[in-house]
């Protein structure tokens, strides 16, 4: 049964997540774009995390000239995680930096509470999974460029850097 789907929540069949149109990044020329989550509210909440849990937010980068998602990092005494958010969707994930300057995906660290809201955190073992299962509402135009840059996983799509 599908839910409806707002701006605010993934679609869900039969507790599946089902990746929305758009999610990439990409449209067709004949489409209206996705509107941009505001970077404000962005920023806004990650500072609202790290004052919230005694950190501070020592990076943030906004720039999405070749990706599709915002990034922050917020650091507590000798710990720190990168937190995502999509651009066009409020998806987000926690993250540490691969030796390539990537992303490996983590779960929630235990320092970190979050506060209810908009944003939906997703875990490690939903953006590790497989997306071909998922791409029901993904337009032409978004398969296009996932064939071409040949991504294995949910994550992959939901938070990238092609240009």
């Amino acid at each position: 049964m599908f839910e409806e789907c707002s701006r605010t929540q993934l679609r869900v069949k039969d507790d599946e997540m089902i990746l929305p149109r758009g999610i990439t990044g990409f449209w067709s020329v004949n489409t209206a774009p996705l509107p941009l989550l505001e970077e404000k509210a962005f920023c806004q909440m990650c500072y609202s995390i790290a004052l919230e849990n005694g950190g501070t937010v020592t990076e943030v980068d906004t720039d999405t000239a070749i990706r599709n998602f915002y990034s922050a990092k917020l650091s507590r005494y000798d710990q720190s995680v990168f937190l995502l958010q999509n651009i066009h969707y409020p998806y987000a994930a926690f993250a540490q930096r691969d030796t390539s300057g990537g992303f490996i995906w983590i779960s929630q660290p235990e320092w970190l509470q979050l506060p209810e809201g908009s944003v939906r955190f997703l875990s490690p073992s939903e953006l590790t999974r497989d997306w071909h299962d998922l791409r029901g509402e993904l337009s032409p135009e978004e398969l296009d460029q996932i064939h071409y840059w040949n991504p294995q996983t949910v994550g992959e799509i939901v938070f990238n850097t092609w240009d």
